[in-house]
């Protein structure tokens, strides 16, 4: 009995760990069905979260150029301003091109199938 109990566990916690492989992505779901207004929200909010991280990161270097202390670290101060302006300037490039697919999937939306 208590070997029994030990297969049905062991076959149930299998499934659950091999479940999330075969449900679908949302977003390749909304590829193959050709939901133009799904993507298109879908990458409109993208654009949004990686511009808020991008405003982040622009906080984080204004907080490195107020405060003339030197971090702690390998890095000088002026080194880590430049990498926050970096990752800031990455997120934004990626926020222009979420954005630019929005935009490419609202178009599709109004010239219909």
């Amino acid at each position: 009995m208590l070997k029994l109990r030990g297969i049905c566990a062991f076959v149930v916690l299998g499934l659950l760990v091999a479940m999330p492989i075969f449900a679908a992505d949302p977003l390749e779901t909304m590829i193959s069905k050709g939901d133009h207004q799904g993507l298109q929200r879908y990458y409109s909010q993208q654009a949004q979260e990686l511009k808020a991280k991008a405003n982040y990161w622009d906080t984080i270097a204004e907080f490195y150029e107020r405060h003339p202390g030197e971090p702690t670290g390998a890095r000088t101060r002026a080194e880590h301003i430049a990498h926050c302006q970096a990752i800031s300037e990455t997120l934004r490039k990626a926020a222009h091109e979420a954005q630019n697919l929005a935009t490419e999937h609202y178009d599709l939306t109004r010239k219909g199938p």
